[in-house]
């Protein structure tokens, strides 16, 4: 790449080929493993404009439906800055960094501070199927619990 060319995200190893439309289950566990909240998400993820563009659509149990959107830029080779400016999202500082083939690190810090508060992975097993799993952390650094997550891709 040239001085001055600006990274594209299409040309990233991993990222794009976690485009799509993607149906999971979210299971919440506590720091002990016990189930805290369960609920079905559909993520719509696609780069336009040189952007990581995410809808989060999660269905709850109770009927509800919530709406989460994130925006991502390159920020060096295979690393993404994801920001949202929905709370609390929007007082987070994101990173997604690939690794290998097929795996997303996300760390995720309190913007204010630069507490670590959850490290995520999100593993490609195929062009249908990924997991993800999350550790999250309080803002004293003991452990929150994980989020573990099965998608299949719809589109």
């Amino acid at each position: 790449m040239n001085a001055g060319q600006a990274l594209q995200l299409l040309d990233f190893r991993v990222l794009p080929r976690h485009t799509g439309t993607w149906e999971g289950d979210w299971l919440f566990l506590d720091a002990e493993g016990h189930e805290t909240l369960r609920y079905r998400a559909v993520l719509t993820q696609r780069i336009e404009d040189n952007r990581w563009l995410q809808t989060n659509q999660n269905y709850l149990s109770d009927g509800r439906t919530t709406t989460q959107n994130f925006v991502g830029q390159a920020i060096g080779p295979g690393r993404v800055r994801v920001e949202s400016t929905e709370p609390p999202f929007s007082n987070y500082q994101m990173v997604a960094e690939e690794h290998g083939e097929s795996l997303l690190l996300f760390e995720i810090k309190d913007q204010a501070i630069g507490q670590l508060l959850a490290l995520e992975t999100i593993n490609l097993l195929d062009d249908a199927r990924r997991v993800r799993s999350t550790q999250s952390f309080a803002e004293d650094g003991q452990l929150r619990g994980f989020l573990l997550i099965r998608e299949t891709r719809i589109k």
